[in-house]
């Protein structure tokens, strides 16, 4: 509908006899006038009565003279574009909703007449903060990607120590094929008693969490068999990769599938791709430690046996007794001999 009738045309004559009976008006009346039409046209906003439901992200808020409301943006992230709110200071500290937030709003479509101008005005009665999908989905890869910066992770090589201790975790709810896998791939080398082995639910972060904390072995295994991608999310928990990361243990990782890919793989020291290969990775760690610190016993011995012949190749040959006499007997009747020769000189 128009704002004001259409122009129809009509003769200079005609026009000029209907003026003499029009009343003249003042410039100041004619924006009066035009005002007046403006807040008619605003007032039938009023009649449309059915609430309208808005989500976007709030602008920035800013103190202002009203006792009770705001005047606030609420802008589009795609476009751009905003609509002004009018809402009650109340229902923004209530929700506590600060600026930047991506809030949900319920209100009404109205109209205002500024100098001249009709303006959109959105009364709110309703305010909270609402995240759809993908504002979600960002602000969840936001603040992964900041927790990760801020973890503190340092490698640990593998313990040189003959007979290493494990600390092995597993579900609780898998059959015993996982864990058979596993100790099946470790060798028939390794003593039970060097295999603690716990089973905790793989739903549960905090208990998964609490179990790598109380690790006190050499090695630590994290060994569940394969599922959906979603079962794999505990593994990227705040809770979990930091207690992987705080746990001193050398830490093996062997998750499902080749496919399974978590976060936990850059926190922890070896991901294997099967709870099969985690076990394999121990045996051949395990063995080059052992051949190791054979070799270095091997070449212990002999560097002691060399220094044991030069120390005694060092040592002075000590003649025997019977020599000594021999030579001091020569020496006896050579003398004589000698004395007998130089009588008869003499």
């Amino acid at each position: 509908m128009d704002a004001f009738p259409r122009r129809y045309r009509s003769d200079s004559a005609g026009m000029h006899e209907d003026s003499a009976s029009m009343p003249v008006l003042t410039p100041e009346q004619v924006q009066e006038l035009f005002s007046a039409r403006l807040d008619e046209m605003c007032m039938h906003f009023d009649e449309w009565k059915f609430p309208l439901a808005v989500s976007g992200q709030i602008g920035e808020i800013v103190p202002n003279t009203y006792r009770k409301y705001y005047q606030l943006p609420l802008i589009d992230h795609k476009t751009g574009v905003s609509v002004p709110l009018e809402v009650n200071k109340s229902l923004v500290s209530g929700a506590d909703i600060r600026s930047g937030d991506h809030v949900r709003v319920i209100g009404a479509l109205k109209a205002r007449n500024s100098r001249g101008n009709i303006v959109l005005r959105f009364e709110v009665f309703h305010l909270e903060a609402y995240e759809a999908g993908y504002v979600k989905k960002k602000r969840d890869e936001t603040l992964a990607l900041d927790f990760l910066r801020e973890l503190k992770t340092e490698f640990h090589a593998y313990p040189e120590v003959r007979d290493p201790k494990i600390f092995l975790i597993h579900s609780a709810a898998s059959n015993a094929l996982v864990v058979e896998d596993f100790l099946q791939a470790l060798g028939g080398v390794w003593r039970s008693d060097r295999v603690r082995a716990l089973g905790v639910p793989m739903n549960d972060p905090q208990r998964i969490a609490d179990a790598v904390a109380s690790c006190r072995e050499n090695l630590l295994v994290i060994i569940r068999g394969g599922g959906d991608a979603s079962e794999f999310v505990v593994f990227e928990q705040p809770e979990v990769l930091t207690a992987l990361a705080s746990c001193p243990a050398h830490r093996i990782l062997g998750l499902g599938h080749s496919a399974n890919r978590t976060l936990a793989e850059r926190v922890v020291d070896y991901s294997a791709t099967t709870p099969a290969d985690a076990g394999h990775y121990i045996r051949r760690m395990s063995g080059r430690i052992w051949q190791r610190q054979e070799e270095a016993r091997d070449q212990a011995e002999e560097i002691a046996a060399l220094r044991e012949s030069v120390t005694v190749a060092s040592q002075p040959v000590v003649q025997p007794w019977g020599r000594y006499i021999k030579i001091a007997l020569i020496s006896l009747v050579l003398g004589c001999i000698l004395c007998l020769i130089l009588q008869k000189i003499l």
